[in-house]
Order: C-alpha cells, then structure tokens, then sequence
C-alpha cells in the first residue's frame, strides 16, 4: 500500500518532511500547501506533487491518507481540526499549539475522527539520544537524579517574522526550542516535571512578550532536579564543530549514582560509568527526520496510537506555560495545579 500524503507549509521545517518523505518507498507525496506559490512550487518541483494554494485546494484536488503541519504554531488548532474532520492523520510539528486548551482542542478534534495525531519531537529519534535512554533505562548510571539541559545560539538566519509575534508563537525561545528540551529531558528520565520554578528575558531583542532567553529550575515525579537554559543571541556565537548546524551549544547532562551521561547535540555522546573506561558515541547520522517520518508512517498503516501522541505534546506546552506562570507569580508551581491532565 502507497501512503498519500501532504507537507502543510512549505517553510524550512516543511522542506525537511517533505525531503524525508519524498526518501520513504512506500509513500507517495501528493501536494504541498503554502500561500506563497513561488515557495510551494519550488518544494514541488524538488520533492514531487502538486503546490496548493490552502486545505479547500488541497481536499479538492490532492486528498491526501496524511499530512505533516508544518505551519505557524497559532495556526495548528484550525489545521489539525480541519485535516481531522476530513480524516486525514496528522503529524503536528513541535510546539503542539500556543496553549493547552489549544492542545485538548486538537486531541479531541483527533480522537472524534479516528485519526492518528503525532507530535514531532525529532530529538527523540537522535540515535545517541535512543541510546543514551537505553543505558539509563537499563540502569548503568544509577537512577538519574540531578540534569541539566541548555540551548544557546547565535543568529545563523533571519527567523519568520512570526517567531516574535507572541499571538501567532504563544512565546519565545523558552516555546521555540526550550520545548524540546523539556521533553528530552522527560523522555529520558522517564518521568514527567511536576514543578517549575523560571525566569525569562528579552535582552537580545527586546520585543515586549517574546522571550529571547530563559532559565528553570525543574522538578521531576521521580525526584530528579534539573534545569534548562535557552538563549537566542542576535550576534553568530563560536560553533565547536561542523557537524552543529547552527552557532553555538545544545548540550546535557544526567548523572545518577554511578555514572552520567553527556549528549553534545549534533556532535557526540560521552558515557561516564564508574569503574569503566569513558564511551564515546560520535554522531553516526543526521537521520532523525527520516525515523520519526518512518514512525508517523507505521503507526497510521498499522492503525496503531503514534508513539509521541497528544499528551506528551500537550505536557510540553504544560511545563511551558507554568514556566511563564511562575515567573508572573515570582515563585516556583506545580504544572499539575495549573493544568490538569484531562480524564
């Protein structure tokens, strides 16, 4: 069976899915949707099917099985609602949508269709990180108590206008990228954050409301303690190695009682255990993309829940939110008394 599918939006992210499918044998890429026909066409012409102009074009004449929404997070709540009600599954790119009422908004447009809803979370699919899960998991380093994660980067491209347009973004960096660090944390802790205690700045840019850097303090259900940081500067930041695609460092860390893990995002993975010599895993791919692709695949001609669904999407925007939250309070808050996991 040949999976018919579409890219929704034809931005730099769009252009990765569509890359990513276009390398898959069993599906078929049937359109991709942008406004800008210039942008939509150019993504045809290199990856296969037809540019369309919105969703009334793209039902009319391409009906995709599935599609990938790649388009301004504020827009991911009307999107998914009308790709589900014309049962087309959906893989919804990070950050899941501006506010968890949005989330439970989408997860209940889903669950009334059928359809299948994954959320990417790419950094899920970096085969050190897999690893890195598999060794905490079997327990070579203890249990995994203290973390840290940060996120900082210098300007390598001028981003959309609609990352510093809080209405169409629901935030900053903490909500751009800082997203994907607590789920990578979570993810590989196996075990959510149940408090949050943050700060945010915009010193780089100063756009009123829109975060260009951050920091938290985290506390996980397992007891774990960690913290994140996210910068975005407006000036090129030393890169320490090619294989980085952006200047800068995206770097973490989890120690347990015998060992800890080092992941330099794009780079190289270092295993500590105690009484072994160091490990290091070198970066063997850069084939992320294509196994979560693989995954959104799999799961929908197997009729099977996506491996990254609603929920985790919507505890991503919920450990967010509280961040923002706990900085209007000026104190640390439970993501749990602010937003309710839903019966």
């Amino acid at each position: 069976m040949t999976l018919r599918v579409a890219v929704v939006g034809a931005g730099f992210i769009g252009a990765d899915h569509a890359a990513a499918y276009a390398a898959q044998s069993d599906v078929e890429l049937v359109a991709l949707v942008d406004p800008d026909p210039a942008r939509g066409a150019e993504l045809a012409r290199r990856f296969g099917g037809s540019w369309q102009p919105d969703l009334d074009a793209l039902l009319e004449h391409a009906r995709p099985d599935a599609a990938s929404v790649c388009v301004p997070t504020g827009l991911h709540r009307p999107v998914v609602e009308r790709l589900a009600a014309a049962g087309i599954h959906v893989l919804l790119e990070k950050p899941m949508a501006p506010t968890v009422a949005d989330c439970d908004a989408i997860e209940a447009a889903a669950t009334r269709a059928g359809v299948v809803l994954m959320i990417g979370f790419t950094h899920r699919f970096h085969a050190e990180l897999i690893e890195a899960r598999r060794l905490i998991a079997a327990g070579a380093i203890g249990p995994p108590r203290l973390c840290q994660d940060a996120f900082s980067f210098g300007e390598h491209g001028p981003w959309p206008a609609w990352y510093y347009d809080r209405d169409l973004s629901g935030g900053g960096e903490l909500m751009h990228d800082g997203v994907h660090l607590v789920d990578r944390l979570a993810w590989l802790l196996d075990s959510p954050i149940v408090e949050v205690y943050g700060r945010t700045t915009n010193y780089a840019r100063s756009i009123e409301g829109v975060e260009d850097g951050g920091v938290a303090v985290l506390a996980f259900a397992n007891g774990a303690i960690g913290s994140l940081f996210v910068n975005e500067s407006i000036h090129p930041l030393h890169s320490d190695s090619p294989a980085v695609p952006m200047p800068g460092r995206l770097e973490l860390e989890i120690h347990g009682s015998r060992g800890s893990i080092r992941y330099r995002t794009w780079h190289e993975l270092i295993v500590n255990i105690a009484g072994e010599p160091d490990r290091i895993v070198a970066r063997s791919d850069s084939g992320e993309m294509d196994r979560e692709i693989r995954a959104f695949i799999d799961a929908v001609t197997a009729g099977q829940p996506a491996p990254i669904g609603a929920r985790i999407g919507r505890r991503g925007i919920a450990v967010v939110g509280a961040i923002y939250e706990s900085e209007r309070r000026g104190r640390p808050v439970v993501v749990d008394e602010l937003f309710p996991e839903p019966s």
